[in-house]
């Protein structure tokens, strides 16, 4: 029986730096009653210079994409994600000591960058290293991370002041190197680079010496051997039809991901809470949002690979449309009539709540999972850069357009049209999206191609 407790481990350890991720993810909403009023950096944003740091955070990750998918292809997904760590640690110095606003907006910029590196290589990692019977788990291990650092950030930055809370988030990416740093290099990777016995080594790390994993071991060499008989540029081999298919189905994702209207929520939650007639302090509400997060991710680690990725993805996508709708609904109400929603200061936390449980069983994982799933190792660099670029650039257009839409048409309108969103996503995702639950990925490309094996 293979090991796969170490599989888990690695899975984790290599998700610890999602952990960083969701820290600079979550960083900006518990901070901005300090960093819009007087604070001991005596640095004072206004509203719209402070939506800011929440936009370039995301335009960093979006900009690294494509550097970070060449480093993938050429010292692989491990080390790749080592060299970040440099990057998070001058981005969290420039936070620490920061003097004026363009160090915290530099400091935005770089930890996004490394956060979103991240976003890439760990999903590629997981799903590299696992079996297939176990590749959902742990490929949401990135998620099941994210979400424990954005909940992180929620607690400690609400009961710290911003020069504490910007050294505490410091931490994550060392203790994440020191770590990960034990773990092996990806099998696929390593056969990839023809590195065949170091390979091997690899595998018996992953699934034990005691193992027999001649069979898997075998149609990995097969499937690069395959590849390399077939080898063209880079430029054809992203216009294959295959890669072009996947690479549809992957963008599509995590546009829907991203206008689902998730990071709108966890960015300026804070905000949103401030205008409902709840009785609860905001910072109480973002951490019960936190909460919900986590939970609800690790609920989705014990079903994606019983029920498969279209399922989540489909209950995700009723729930969303559903709460988000009564979000909706609330805030017409309140731009109507304050005194219509005076017994309602329940129902905005209560459909946050459901959104952000529902969204992280399904919306929240899959789209990466499926991204590190569906392309040939080949192209799987750029091509799940193209896909992860796609991802934080919609995220940079929502963190920005948000607070300008919702102060013109009002959070009515604004959530009215994530619903929307959702609703059409789910259809497509029901008629369109190709299910890879139990898949190896050879099986996976031939479905691409229109074949049955």
């Amino acid at each position: 029986m293979a090991k796969v407790y170490r599989q888990y481990f690695a899975g984790l350890a290599a998700a610890g730096g999602a952990l960083a991720c969701g820290a600079v993810i979550g960083w900006s909403s518990p901070v901005q009653e300090e960093y819009t009023s007087e604070n001991d950096y005596g640095i004072t944003f206004t509203t719209n210079e402070y939506a800011w740091t929440g936009s370039l955070m995301t335009l960093g990750a979006a900009f690294v994409c494509f550097p970070i998918g060449v480093l993938i292809t050429l010292i692989g997904p491990k080390w790749t994600m080592l060299l970040m760590v440099i990057l998070f640690e001058i981005g969290w110095a420039l936070m620490i000591f920061a003097q004026n606003k363009i160090m915290i907006f530099a400091a935005r910029v770089l930890t996004g960058m490394a956060g979103g590196s991240f976003c890439i290589c760990a999903p590629m990692y997981c799903t590299a290293i696992s079996q297939k019977e176990v590749r959902g788990i742990v490929g949401s291990f990135f998620q099941l991370l994210i979400t424990n650092g954005i909940l992180f950030a929620f607690v400690f930055g609400g009961f710290t002041k911003a020069f504490i809370f910007n050294i505490i988030c410091s931490i994550p990416p060392i203790i994440f190197a020191v770590v990960f740093i034990f773990c092996p290099d990806s099998p696929i990777f390593l056969i990839a680079k023809d590195r065949v016995e170091a390979a091997q080594k690899s595998m018996e790390w992953l699934r034990g010496k005691d193992f027999d994993f001649s069979a898997e071991f075998n149609e990995m060499k097969a499937d690069n051997a395959k590849l390399k008989e077939n080898k063209v540029n880079l430029g054809k081999a992203l216009c294959r039809k295959v890669t072009l298919k996947a690479l549809g189905l992957s963008i599509s994702l995590m546009i829907l991901q991203q206008f689902s209207g998730i990071n709108a929520v966890l960015f300026y939650s804070s905000d949103i809470f401030k205008s409902t007639a709840g009785d609860l302090e905001p910072r109480f509400s973002t951490m019960i949002i936190g909460v919900m997060l986590v939970v609800a991710t690790i609920v989705s680690l014990f079903i994606i690979d019983r029920y498969g990725r279209i399922p989540l993805l489909l209950l995700s996508s009723v729930f969303q449309v559903i709460s988000i709708s009564c979000l909706s609904v609330y805030f017409f109400m309140k731009e109507k009539d304050e005194k219509s929603i005076e017994n309602l200061g329940w129902l905005p936390l209560l459909s946050i709540c459901i959104y952000i449980l529902m969204f992280s069983v399904g919306f929240g994982p899959v789209p990466w999972v499926f991204m590190a799933e569906v392309f040939t190792e080949d192209v799987k660099g750029i091509a799940g850069s193209i896909s992860a670029t796609t991802n934080w650039g919609c995220a940079f257009i929502v963190t920005q357009v948000f607070p300008i839409l919702n102060s013109s048409i009002g959070g009515g309108a604004c959530f009215a049209i994530f619903a929307i969103i959702s609703a059409v996503g789910g259809v497509y995702i029901y008629f369109c999206v190709l299910e890879t639950k139990g898949k190896t990925f050879a099986e996976i490309q031939a479905e691409l191609e229109g074949k049955k094996e």
